[in-house]
């Protein structure tokens, strides 16, 4: 029997057309991109949906893609209401949407509705939330505890794959990617540098088995971070340099978060007008200046305080700690209380600012006040840094400020 034409696959020439219609709010010139109509989307939803959390609703440029090419015919109402608006339609058959069966009465299709009980959808969508807590996890109880959790799913994962349906196997391998990169992220606060590059290799052939341009960015993102860590910060500029080519197809958090790497790698091989321009652009994309992705979203805690922090790592690299201490006086109380880790990274850096200032009792008031932050993140990582502080400013013992860190800095450590 003949499919009916409404649920056969093909191009939506006329949701394509309105978007090439209008004009790119960055490029000069040229027309919307799949992206930048998904920011459109979004701040749309929040528009018209005020006061309500329609952070479930959020598209990215695969979504918009699937539309163009008809794979997708019928979004949610939410969705719906917010493409028409911004394309500027006045029903949903303006934009050549409908409903698949739409023939057999007032039955709607909702790409947003739950997967089926038992399905290989539901244990993808599981497997997504799942690490969305993870990431919570973290957060609250510290690396090592959300470590056997993300380890436990990959192990879960790679079992999966060797059975999942073709069709739903891009799925799964981009999960496996997302668990990968946290377990790198994860091994990195733990200061276990070998095995989160492990991790971050592993999760870059993830990503690239299916060519995909977030997890691949995200993935060559962290190798950056890790590169600069161990003391190359040319190979860190390098793939900081890497992951921006993706830079359009990325979102908003994850292009300011990448810009920011790419400076702090710069400042430390001297490229110091270089990071402070990068800076100043990442600022354009702060997570929260933008409607983004749910907290937890890779990029989501690249805030305008987040990158001041780091403007005030660069000065300090740049031997202006005095600046330094200036620029993180005003950005340390910006960053979100629930980001420990990020809150005691800054004061470490305040504290090396104050040290490198010759200031050592500033620096250690600075330090002391970290090291029960780091302490109950769990990030090894921090203590590890704060660690090497107390080794710098040990000679001035004599100073009381100096004795009492170093003192509570035996006990942590």
């Amino acid at each position: 029997m003949p499919r009916h034409p409404d649920t056969m696959i093909r191009p939506n020439t006329v949701l394509n057309a309105a978007r090439q219609c209008l004009p790119s709010p960055t490029r000069p010139g040229q027309c919307m991109s799949r992206s930048e109509l998904a920011d459109a989307v979004n701040t749309a939803l929040d528009a018209i949906y005020a006061g309500r959390d329609v952070t479930a609703h959020y598209v990215d440029f695969r979504w918009v893609g699937k539309l163009e090419r008809g794979e997708h015919r019928w979004p949610s109402e939410a969705r719906r209401a917010a493409l028409r608006q911004v394309l500027g339609a006045a029903t949903d058959a303006d934009l050549d949407l409908y409903s698949p069966r739409r023939s057999d009465g007032p039955c709607i299709v909702d790409d947003a509705a739950e997967p089926r009980p038992g399905s290989w959808d539901e244990t993808i969508h599981l497997l997504r939330e799942q690490w969305h807590l993870l990431v919570q996890n973290d957060k609250m109880f510290g690396p090592e505890y959300a470590l056997m959790g993300v380890v436990r799913q990959l192990g879960a994962i790679d079992e999966l794959l060797r059975e999942v349906p073709q069709a739903l196997r891009p799925s799964l391998v981009r999960l496996a990617a997302q668990y990968a990169e946290s377990a790198a992220w994860l091994n990195q606060s733990l200061n276990d540098h070998s095995t989160g590059r492990h991790w971050t290799q592993q999760a870059r052939a993830w990503a690239g088995q299916i060519a995909d341009p977030t997890m691949t960015a995200w993935a060559t993102y962290r190798s950056s971070q890790q590169w600069l860590t161990s003391g190359h910060p040319d190979r860190a500029v390098g793939q900081a340099e890497a992951a921006l080519r993706y830079d359009q197809k990325l979102s908003a958090p994850m292009r300011a978060a990448l810009r920011v790497q790419h400076a702090h790698a710069l400042a430390a091989t001297g490229e110091h007008r270089a990071a402070m321009r990068l800076l100043d652009d990442a600022h354009r994309w702060a997570a929260d200046r933008r409607p983004g992705k749910p907290e937890g979203e890779h990029g989501s805690y690249c805030t305008s305080g987040y990158i001041e922090v780091h403007r005030g790592a660069c000065l300090r690299l740049a031997r202006r700690p005095e600046e330094a201490i200036m620029v993180l006086d005003e950005a340390i109380p910006a960053i979100p209380a629930r980001h420990r880790q990020d809150f005691a990274s800054a004061l470490f850096n305040k504290a090396a600012a104050h040290a490198a200032a010759k200031q050592p009792d500033l620096a250690a008031t600075t330090a002391h006040h970290a090291l029960p932050i780091a302490r109950r993140a769990r990030s090894r990582r921090i203590l590890h840094q704060l660690a090497q502080l107390g080794a710098a400013i040990s000679v001035h013992q004599q100073l009381p400020e100096v004795r009492a860190f170093l003192d509570d800095l035996k006990e942590a450590t």
